[in-house]
């Protein structure tokens, strides 16, 4: 697939599955799909999935090609709660994502989901909240899931602390806590209200107010009143892995040319 050849008239991308039923069913949108939005794509596969419902035994046409109607199943059915969250995962998900339906119960939903790094081991996976509990899981390269799991009511609160890039998501239970970097910055705030509205929706105890933010880089040990003078500067691998992140970004046009080059300014200061 030629790279933006699945993009939408509002900047999101199709996967390559979904690209492929949609010039099923019609063909054109080879080359126009980049003039519609994704709820008339999604529109498009509905309409086709009601017209071979009606029509058992047979397959629905739109356009020149054809879509048979497949009944959805529990794993499309968490796909769509994904969507639903307009949750920002990478293709490098994809086999996390396809194992929720072997995770969850079948009365579970997601309220939360985003990519991350497990601080504590290194492992790259997804962390998600569903109403009950959080869970990190990494589906591991030769087979099998690594899954972490932590109950609402033992969790007394979640925080996070935003970089300049992304976000470190902190988990407190009642028996530690567990760091998790987040790939997009913002997903630490939205994963921290939405868990944190739950639990307090559940009439949980008084929860433990959240840090104060501060730089992923200081000592979180380090009072906040702290002389900047006296806090460890960034690695040159850091600063590095930061810049090579800003050029990502300013390629999906999530930063502007004027943006990017400030930040790249801001990094190259502290080398």
């Amino acid at each position: 697939m030629l790279i933006g050849k699945n993009k939408l008239a509002d900047g999101g991308y199709l996967c390559a599955e979904c690209f492929n039923k949609a010039i099923t069913i019609n063909r054109d949108l080879i080359n126009t799909l980049h003039q519609f939005y994704f709820a008339e794509i999604t529109g498009m596969f509905l309409k086709n999935k009601i017209e071979a419902s009606q029509n058992p035994g047979s397959s629905s046409s739109l356009g020149t090609g054809n879509y048979e109607y497949d009944a959805p199943t529990r794993l499309d059915e968490i796909k769509d709660q994904i969507v639903a969250l307009k949750a920002r995962l990478s293709v490098l998900a994809n086999e996390e994502v396809n194992e929720l339906d072997k995770v969850l119960d079948q009365n579970e939903r997601l309220i939360a989901i985003a990519e991350c790094i497990n601080l504590h081991n290194n492992r790259e996976g997804i962390i998600f909240s569903t109403q009950w509990r959080v869970i990190f899981m990494d589906k591991k390269f030769l087979g099998g899931v690594v899954k972490n799991e932590y109950t609402h009511k033992d969790i007394t609160s979640l925080d996070q602390v935003e970089n300049l890039l992304y976000s470190v998501l902190r988990v407190n239970t009642r028996g530690g806590t567990v760091e998790f970097k987040l790939h997009n910055k913002s997903d630490g705030r939205t994963f921290c209200d939405t868990v944190n509205g739950q639990i307090k929706g559940s009439e949980r105890p008084v929860y433990q107010q959240p840090v104060q933010p501060q730089s992923f880089f200081q000592n979180v040990q380090t009072p906040v009143s702290q002389n900047v003078s006296d806090t460890p500067k960034d690695s040159s691998e850091d600063i590095f892995e930061q810049l090579e992140k800003l050029g990502k970004l300013r390629q999906m046009g999530i930063l502007s040319e004027e943006e990017f080059a400030e930040q790249k300014k801001k990094l190259l200061n502290k080398l």
